[in-house]
């Protein structure tokens, strides 16, 4: 990131235009904003997660950018992307980058159990996943990595929210209504099915190997792009990766993270706007990013400059952004949504019952929906 604002620093020497990048720690990063917002003394350009544009937008803290971008180069993004950003029919915020999760395997560990991998670009139902665990764990294999171990809420409602969707199921209605919703008996379903996963030890619950199928441990590891030139690198041609199992009737894909917002207190926002432009150019701005951090290009044009991404597994993460992805809830709410369902998967996932993790998780949501709105 540096090297990028060093370039486009060159390219606008003349111009006596420049951008300064400041960093922090990403568990100080909202608190940064706020106080910045109080002060009226936000950056132009802010770089922001996803899932928290709506509620950068309720705080009137972003302003439209689509002005900035032609039909064209808007329509060359991915949907995913662009709906990521997108509040209310207005597009806020764009990334250089999307993000893509999957379901890996080691080819060798499941024919010894006699476990038979889907066709190209297909993944198992539920009951597929689940028959699979059951034979590589009859066959002394220990099965799937779920990383239950992770700190963060996000890790949770990212990687397991797809098998609410793919059921149907929402985690929020579009009036902002969580009760009724997030508990609805869909779900509740759902979450008393995935649980299946620990009861019968085909996942460690509280793992302690932060990588056990890259360290040959597990036959399977639900987890994302940022862990498949690690995997190839060990495996090679064992490696291989699905779409996450479903538990409806279609396959639904995580999908998104950071993007770039103009913030409303840019001094001269058609300026800042050539810093939006930059970072999401596919030869300026995308092609180092994505050499840097290994994610899924954003916009269509740029996968000519990533020849890796015609052939697996990177070709899964462009199939499945281009076919299933589902850009979690656009609301103003998701930090208190996320922080309250990964909280009901946790206890769910250590036996406690899915229909009261829910309920609870739903009121506590409401709560602070109806707070905010003035209702009881």
């Amino acid at each position: 990131m540096r090297a990028m604002a060093a370039a486009f620093n060159r390219a606008h020497d003349e111009e006596g235009l420049a951008v300064h990048l400041t960093f922090f720690p990403d568990f100080q990063y909202t608190e940064k904003v706020s106080i910045a917002s109080a002060a009226h003394d936000l950056p132009d350009v802010l770089a922001l997660d996803g899932p928290t544009v709506a509620q950068f937008v309720d705080a009137d803290l972003l302003q439209p950018i689509a002005r900035y971008f032609t039909d064209e180069e808007l329509a060359d993004f991915a949907p995913t992307i662009r709906a990521q950003g997108t509040v209310d029919g207005t597009l806020y915020a764009l990334g250089a980058f999307d993000s893509a999760m999957v379901l890996y395997y080691d080819r060798d560990l499941l024919a010894q159990a006699g476990v038979t991998p889907p066709p190209d670009f297909n993944g198992w139902t539920w009951d597929e996943f689940l028959a699979a665990c059951a034979r590589l764990k009859a066959a002394s294999i220990d099965p799937v990595a779920m990383h239950m171990d992770d700190a963060g809420d996000e890790w949770y409602t990212y990687a397991f929210s797809p098998l609410i969707w793919s059921a149907g199921g929402r985690l929020i209605g579009d009036d902002g209504r969580v009760e009724g919703v997030l508990n609805a008996p869909g779900n509740v379903t759902v979450l008393r099915r995935w649980a299946e996963v620990f009861a019968r030890d085909y996942a460690a619950r509280a793992p302690i190997d932060p990588n056990p199928f890259g360290n040959g441990h597990t036959a399977l590891d639900w987890t994302g792009h940022w862990m498949a030139r690690s995997h190839l690198a060990v495996k090679g041609e064992r490696l291989g990766a699905m779409p996450l199992p479903r538990m409806g009737d279609r396959p639904v894909a995580a999908c998104g993270s950071w993007c770039w917002g103009l913030t409303r207190d840019a001094r001269s926002p058609d300026l800042a706007a050539l810093w939006l432009r930059w970072v999401t150019d596919p030869v300026r701005g995308i092609e180092p990013i994505i050499g840097a951090n290994g994610a899924v290009p954003a916009r269509r044009s740029a996968y000519a400059l990533f020849p890796d991404y015609h052939a697996p597994p990177f070709g899964l993460f462009r199939h499945l952004q281009e076919t299933a992805g589902h850009p979690r809830p656009r609301t103003p709410f998701y930090p208190t949504l996320t922080r309250h369902f990964a909280a009901a998967l946790r206890d769910t996932a250590h036996g406690a019952d899915p229909q009261e993790c829910l309920n609870r998780a739903a009121h506590q949501i409401q709560n602070r929906v109806n707070r905010h709105h003035g209702s009881p």
